[in-house]
């Protein structure tokens, strides 16, 4: 017998329909919601107006490579062919954008498939580095550091920043490397422990801004075995075993054999590699010197012992290897390190930065830094060791940020959200929800630096005039619309219009924001400093083909101020020398374009 039922088809029809209709409107608002965000990124890149000047170089580096151009080969031979310079940076990392751009130009075409490529890339890139930036705070923090972690680990500014469409730069791709790295360690197995190793191996072999933060966790590895001898000893030489081979392995797979043995300090080198494996093969022996199954006092002081002699074999390298010691921008030219690199914003300190910049970035690192301490008394065993790495990484990262380079901001944020989500995570299981909820109103990275910059930038003086680069009319493929309908040549101008330059025209240039590049740079700046005569000896010499400025660039403030009366005050002041025919400029541009007119000169020789 069958039960009675109130529905009938029509109400049935009605209610699906009422369903669609709700799915259709919120699909369609998350759509609207996207694009309202998404979409002035997209103008951006279409016009090629990207963030960074690493951003440029690394499409150039990309489209070079799909070309024919080597692997081992990451030189750009159209910066400064006397000589061809090696911009010191990894296969590796051009492997996201390659990839997404072998797609993007199979089903879109060329150069709207390279730019679509140039958007996605860091979009899908963000998306991994917020799984996995969750993954480690729940696996700190528990499951219920998932909702929290999503907010913090996706929502710091500093972090997220190299995540927005249109940065390929590398630094997205170290920030996943050292998350990952972090999980692997708070995961507390063998096999989480051998991926940290391993992703510690690859983000070194990207590049070496992060590799203070990566020193920490291999310390804090170390520390911990000779803390806890047999309990960790299994992690610990997954962890060493996978750092060592590694290093070996991406040393192989991205370095050319002829430069095996130069000493090489700003990038992967053979101290790096040989220090590297050297350690890990001795922390790997050392961990199986130690069997007991306790902790006790003998067995602390044999395993200090153990580590301190592989410390000091370490060490000792550095005799063998001293350009691991020296500063990567020592040999540069005093007046490019006075007139550029002290110009280049993330390459300070956030001390020398405006108070509200200070506060805005800084803020969130040092609360979640502080937290982590108290944390350290409050948990207890092995969960304790795990709040003294979340304290050195973060108070690391932040000193680095605030004392060092402002770039490395982005790694106190990243390893800030995942602590501070599994911090929560903790407190809302162990204490309450409440409780929780009151420490994420002040460990979050919005509020609280938002507040305190806002109020700092009440007192502050406004901005100079104009930024060193200039801004959208210096940049984007408008704004050297002129120079791309000229013949091909060599191009001089300031060093912080080279890389786009290249990205958005067929033209070599001289100068590029690259320190290897020291040639090409200062010869640039010389003639821009230099007397209208000796300027044009000078182009003659270096076979130059068009001048360039931005009029709206920091760098015509800074020439001119360096060299009164030469090249740069004179196109300033609208003096134009007679060797130096000045062509149309292009609509919307504030690039302002010369002919060199020399009869010793031939375009494109």
């Amino acid at each position: 017998m069958s039960l009675p039922t109130n529905s009938n088809p029509s109400s049935v029809a009605q209610r699906s329909i009422l369903s669609w209709s709700i799915r259709s409107v919120l699909i369609l608002a998350i759509c609207a919601a996207i694009y309202q965000v998404l979409g002035p990124y997209w103008a951006r890149v279409q016009m090629w107006n990207l963030i960074d000047n690493d951003d440029a170089m690394r499409v150039l580096q990309v489209r070079d490579w799909l070309a024919g151009q080597a692997w081992f080969d990451v030189s750009q031979h159209r910066l400064t062919p006397h000589p061809i310079s090696n911009i010191h940076w990894s296969r590796f990392a051009d492997l996201p954008l390659a990839m997404t751009m072998m797609i993007t130009r199979a089903t879109l075409g060329g150069e709207l498939g390279e730019k679509a490529a140039v958007f996605v890339t860091p979009v899908w890139l963000g998306v991994v580095y917020v799984l996995v930036g969750v993954k480690a705070s729940i696996a700190l923090g528990g499951n219920k550091s998932m909702i929290p972690a999503v907010f913090l680990v996706a929502g710091a500014p500093a972090a997220l920043a190299y995540f927005l469409p249109g940065r390929v730069d590398h630094h997205g791709l170290q920030l996943i490397l050292l998350v990952t790295a972090i999980w692997g360690l708070v995961s507390s197995s063998q096999k989480m422990a051998g991926l940290s190793g391993a992703a510690i191996a690859i983000g070194i072999a990207i590049g070496l801004e992060t590799l203070p933060m990566q020193l920490i966790l291999i310390a804090w590895v170390a520390l911990r075995w000779a803390w806890r001898g047999n309990d960790v000893a299994t992690q610990t030489r997954w962890f060493a075993t996978c750092l060592a081979v590694g290093l070996a392995l991406c040393f192989v797979a991205t370095v050319p054999a002829e430069k095996w043995a130069l000493p090489i300090n700003d990038a992967m080198g053979r101290g790096h590699v040989v220090l590297g494996i050297l350690g890990g093969i001795l922390l790997t022996a050392g961990s199986h010197l130690s069997k007991e199954t306790k902790v006790d006092r003998m067995g602390l002081v044999i395993r200090l012992l153990i580590l301190i002699g592989i410390g000091i074999v370490v060490l000792s390298g550095l005799f063998v290897f001293p350009e691991l010691i020296v500063p990567p921008y020592s040999k540069l030219d005093p007046l490019l390190l006075r007139l550029w690199l002290n110009n280049v914003s993330e390459a300070k300190p956030l001390s020398d930065a405006l108070l509200s910049t200070t506060l805005g970035f800084a803020v969130f690192p040092v609360i979640a830094g502080l937290i982590s301490i108290v944390a350290i008394g409050w948990a207890k065993g092995k969960e304790r060791d795990l709040w003294v790495l979340a304290a050195m990484t973060i108070l690391m990262s932040v000193g680095l940020a605030i004392f060092w380079q402002a770039r490395t901001s982005g790694l106190a944020a990243a390893v800030s959200g995942v602590m501070a989500g599994g911090l929560i995570g903790k407190i809302s299981e162990f204490i309450s929800l409440r409780a929780a909820l009151m420490v994420a109103l002040v460990l979050n990275p919005i509020v609280p630096g938002f507040f305190g910059a806002s109020i700092a930038r009440m007192f502050e003086p406004k901005s100079g005039k104009f930024k060193v680069g200039g801004g959208a009319g210096c940049y984007t493929q408008q704004a050297f619309a002129t120079l791309n309908q000229q013949k091909p040549g060599l191009v001089i101008a300031p060093i912080d219009m080279g890389a786009r330059i290249l990205l958005t025209t067929r033209h070599q240039v001289l100068a590029a924001p690259y320190h290897r590049n020291e040639t090409g740079n200062l010869a640039s700046y010389r003639v821009f400093m230099a007397k209208s005569d000796q300027a044009k000896a000078m182009v003659a010499g270096l076979r130059g083909d068009y001048v360039a400025i931005c009029t709206r660039s920091a760098e015509i403030a800074i020439l001119s101020r360096e060299g009164p009366g030469g090249l740069m005050a004179d196109l300033s002041s609208n003096n134009i020398p007679d060797w130096l025919m000045p062509l149309p400029k292009a609509k919307g541009s504030d690039v302002r374009l010369f002919k060199v007119q020399l009869d010793e000169n031939r375009i494109g020789g």
